[in-house]
């Protein structure tokens, strides 16, 4: 025979037992807003180019591909790639470290990120260039008449002098630029004449070191 059982008896202040904690919904929701403001945040303005790796639809400027190996002639083993050029570690470099901000077709995010296409930072002083994407950038800028406020960060413990210098040649003749090349040689000379700034460069800053090149040339 079976026996009915009593259902539970709950007082006038006791909370059912599947009922979710409030504290714990407000720290969800928390969490969520913020997932969210972050996507948005940093989702490129759901941009189709931004993370166009190819670089091909956004018309980047194209170079040959020397990670190829070459096949020896005894048994068709890989042999060692010949070292990059350096247009195409240049584009390389650009594509894996700086195209989610400045963007594959090198016209950055208005508002965000400024553009190197036609920017007078890249096809002005190299020094000036170079100490930027060694020692990074912080505070208000003014590139193509838009001002920008925002961080870029430091490259000199994440690229060497010959990637450094790929880039910036890169930088300098693309996308309608047509400023001299940078070679590795006067990457490391400002990396050891500017490696105790510490801190990302600030603009008035790089002034300073820019007038310090005009100064030792009239000497």
């Amino acid at each position: 025979m079976n026996q009915e059982v009593e259902p539970e008896k709950r007082g006038p202040g006791d909370r059912p037992r599947d009922q979710i904690p409030c504290s714990f919904v407000v720290f969800a929701t928390i969490v969520m807003l913020f997932a969210i403001a972050y996507f948005l945040r940093y989702t490129g303005g759901f941009r189709w180019d931004v993370y166009d790796a190819s670089g091909i639809l956004a018309g980047l400027p194209s170079a040959p591909s020397a990670h190829e190996a070459e096949a020896t002639a005894s048994g068709g083993a890989a042999a060692k790639a010949p070292a990059l050029d350096p247009a195409a570690l240049g584009r390389e470099q650009y594509q894996a470290n700086c195209a989610a901000c400045h963007q594959p077709n090198g016209q950055g995010m208005a508002g965000q990120f400024p553009p190197v296409a036609g920017s007078e930072w890249v096809s002005g002083d190299p020094r000036v260039l170079t100490a930027i994407l060694i020692g990074g950038l912080q505070g208000p800028v003014t590139v193509a008449g838009a001002e920008y406020n925002g961080m870029m960060p430091a490259w000199k413990t994440v690229l060497t002098d010959e990637k450094i210098a790929a880039i910036l040649t890169f930088l300098r003749q693309s996308w309608g630029n047509h400023a001299s090349a940078i070679d590795e040689e006067a990457v490391r000379a400002v990396r050891a004449e500017c490696g105790s700034h510490s801190g990302p460069w600030k603009v008035d800053e790089l002034g300073s070191l820019s007038g310090a090149k005009a100064e030792k040339k009239d000497q």
